[in-house]
């Protein structure tokens, strides 16, 4: 109790939702596995003769005869044996939509006959009518006004198909007793596909359903104690989803099959019962043998091939049958029809729907969680810290003269950035809506500034969470701005790359693909947020996808107690395999940023290396006596710096590269000639440039490097390291694999 006090009302509700969901699972998939039950046991139970009742369970059908107690239709006036009628009365809620509500309702029946070719049984519902399925077309419906009248009734000389228990000692079918064997209470105008397709298909629903909503709850109590390790979801959903379908459907398989072989035994029993007295007929062992025969086809799986052997075969032997009576045995299992959804397109269409909505939130999960990894994996630099690439910083929002701030367009309050609305209402009633009529962005570069001192912000491409916001409404317009202010702190995720005004230093940027973020929350907060979104857009998506699966099989007829095992095993194979890829995309996004690091120092060295054949042929008449000079930069001009294997060798060749510099500039002082020539000149303009930039690219290269080589030592992404033969990157040039160079050697 005081844990559930120590949380914030936020967190409460999120706890709510999510026992809810727990809640919610737990009762669709209860109801789900009884479906499931229930359309498995019709499918395995022949429909007998009536002649052939003897007690227990069974499943007649015939023509319904009129009794002496006939009922008359509250609405229609016609005969029935049992109806159902309901009154209701439509009306607009104050929003203006249409709805109804029921004014009265009810339900009464009788006893009555049912004949088959081979005999009558009574038919006793009993006093409690609302225990039995009465599945029944609608029979009358008419409006008067804003009231509509409808009724379900059973008239005399219809068909109908009843699963019922026959009470030997009273001659009647009645609908007791029939849970232990899982079997619904039924009395049906349709056919067995029909009614057992439809229990089928709602089976699978609530299951799917119910595992979405595990998963969603498992995700909501993550996020309401603020966990959000994409690892830890993957335990806790295996151990969940692996535990609740394998321990409440290999406990439904056990009541299942517990009941169909109670139930032959206790036919068997009784035909050798009747064989002592002589009372058996053709019909009853006919039955008997039909019944055997659909328990032995349903064992499409190999969970029911194992209860089967169990339970049935080894136990209860195949009844003896002369040649007729095998003949009816086989007539009544060739006339039991396959239990199939009848509305395929229905059933295509909504897997269809559930997978491409899967996929969608599958893709927005990856992406959430991809960057909420990402600001996990990139560290928080100070503004003098800053290397090139990815980087994010932690300062207060400031302006200057060179970069002055902008004014709102509704308050005219200071800031660096504004989102500004103007909508306009049309319509009238619940039909008013709000239509955009102006809209208006406008970002500023800005300073980030923290202790250590600045760095500039180009936010054009930021996704920026706006802190404050104001809204106006005059007359029938709305008005909004959406705005980030000045001296605020922030957290920015973005590209440190080359100022485009100043390029000896570096600027938070947009650049390419890469996140650009601008957040005025905690870092931890933002990652709170990424992991939720991430783990709840999972949990939808493994719902939906599971969905997709169980709606298809169950239209075919096919789903089974294998299929709940099957996903059982898979839900946690899924997960396992979509942390795997993050965990990948993870190690190559790394990878890729070290590749990148060292292709800039590349570019920048090889700028520089152009120079060298150009410059030695200008320097080589005015200082020809420099013997030493000219031999190093012919050597610089030979040194290519693509060919460079090694971080050593990168240093030592820009350290070479510095001191010939050095000395040339020394050198051509005097020498006005020289000193003005236009090679000259755009050597020294590079060189000045490039040291900077060049000492920022070595240590993004070199932090680069020290990551990637962290996490590919680090369980688990060292298995992908290895089975993807990610390599560490090292100073060490005899493991490279480029070609190895003499490096230029420079004594002044």
């Amino acid at each position: 109790m005081k844990a559930f006090m120590g949380l914030s009302g936020k967190q409460i509700i999120i706890t709510l939702l999510g026992l809810a969901c727990l809640a919610g699972s737990y009762y669709l998939m209860q109801t789900g596995l009884d479906e499931l039950s229930h359309a498995r046991q019709m499918e395995r139970m022949p429909q007998t003769p009536i002649a052939a009742l003897t007690r227990g369970p069974y499943v007649i059908a015939g023509e319904a005869e009129k009794a002496p107690d006939i009922l008359i239709t509250p609405y229609s006036g016609s005969e029935a044996l049992y109806y159902r009628y309901k009154l209701e009365e439509e009306y607009r809620d104050s929003d203006g939509d249409l709805r109804r509500r029921t004014l009265e309702s009810g339900q009464q029946g009788v006893d009555f006959l049912i004949q088959d070719p081979s005999g009558k049984v009574t038919i006793a519902p009993g006093h409690d009518l609302s225990e039995i399925e009465w599945n029944l077309e609608r029979t009358y419906s008419s409006r008067s006004g804003n009231k509509i009248y409808s009724e379900w009734a059973l008239r005399p000389g219809e068909n109908l198909r009843v699963i019922g228990r026959y009470d030997h000692e009273n001659k009647k079918m009645v609908f007791t007793g029939l849970e232990d064997f899982s079997l619904p209470a039924l009395v049906s105008g349709f056919t067995l596909d029909i009614d057992g397709g439809g229990r089928l298909f709602s089976a699978a629903i609530r299951i799917s359903i119910a595992t979405g909503l595990l998963a969603l709850g498992v995700a909501l109590l993550l996020i309401a104690v603020k966990i959000h390790r994409f690892w830890v979801y993957v335990w806790i959903m295996s151990l969940a989803v692996s535990g609740t379908l394998s321990v409440l459907g290999v406990t439904r398989l056990n009541q299942e099959w517990q009941g169909i072989a109670t139930l032959y035994e206790s036919r068997y029993q009784y035909l050798n019962a009747g064989a002592d007295q002589g009372e058996n007929t053709p019909l009853v062992l006919a039955d008997l043998s039909a019944l055997r025969q659909l328990i032995q086809e349903s064992t499409s799986g190999w969970l029911d091939r194992w209860k089967y052997r169990a339970l049935v075969e080894k136990r209860l032997p195949m009844p003896e049958l002369d040649t007729s009576t095998a003949e009816k045995a086989r007539q009544i299992v060739e006339s039991q029809p396959d239990i199939r959804f009848q509305h395929a397109w229905t059933s295509m269409g909504l897997s269809a729907a559930s997978s491409v909505l899967a996929i969608m939130l599958i893709l927005v999960a990856l992406r959430t969680v991809k960057l909420k990894r990402l600001i996990e994996a990139v560290p928080t630099s100070s503004t003098e810290g800053l290397s090139f690439g990815l980087s994010e910083l932690k300062a207060m929002v400031d302006v200057d003269d060179a970069f002055p701030p902008i004014r709102d367009p509704l308050r005219n309050e200071k800031c660096v950035a504004y989102d500004y609305t103007v909508e306009e209402k049309r319509g009238s009633g619940k039909d008013a809506k709000w239509h955009t009529v102006e809209h208006q962005e406008k970002r500023v570069p800005f300073w980030l500034e923290d202790n250590e001192g600045r760095v500039l912000v180009y936010p054009e491409g930021a996704r920026i969470a706006y802190p404050k916001h104001h809204s106006e409404i005059r007359d029938n317009k709305r008005y909004t701005v959406r705005f980030l202010d000045t001296l605020v702190n922030v957290y920015c995720l973005g590209f440190a790359g080359l100022d485009r005004k100043q390029p000896d230093r570096l600027a938070m940027q947009k650049d390419g693909d890469s996140p650009f973020l601008i957040s005025t929350k905690e870092e931890e907060d933002i990652i709170l947020s990424q992991g939720a979104g991430g783990l709840t857009g999972t949990a939808v998506s493994l719902g939906l996808f599971l969905f997709s699966a169980t709606v298809l099989l169950a239209a075919d007829g096919s789903f089974s107690p294998d299929n709940l095992m099957f996903s059982a095993l898979a839900v946690p194979l899924v997960l396992c395999a979509y942390l795997g890829v993050l965990h990948y995309n993870d190690i190559v996004f790394l990878k890729n940023r070290v590749d990148r690091a060292r292709a800039n120092i590349d570019t920048i060295l090889q700028q520089r290396h152009d120079l060298w054949p150009n410059l030695e042929k200008v320097v080589t008449a005015s200082l020809a006596h420099e013997k030493t000079l000219l031999q190093a930069i012919a050597s610089l001009r030979n040194a290519n710096p693509v060919e460079v294997n090694s971080v050593e060798q990168m240093d030592k060749l820009i350290r070479v590269e510095k001191q010939v510099t050095t000395t040339l500039l020394a050198r051509i002082e005097g020498y006005p000639d020289l000193k003005n020539n236009t090679v000259i000149s755009r050597f020294m303009n590079i060189m000045n440039e490039t040291e900077n930039y060049l000492a920022l690219l070595r240590n993004s290269y070199t932090e680069s490097v020290m990551i990637y080589n962290t996490r590919i030592q680090s369980f688990p992404d060292l298995i992908l390291a290895k089975l993807f033969r990610f390599r560490q990157f090292t100073s060490n040039p005899a493991t490279s694999t480029r070609g190895r160079q003499r490096l230029p050697k420079w004594s002044d």
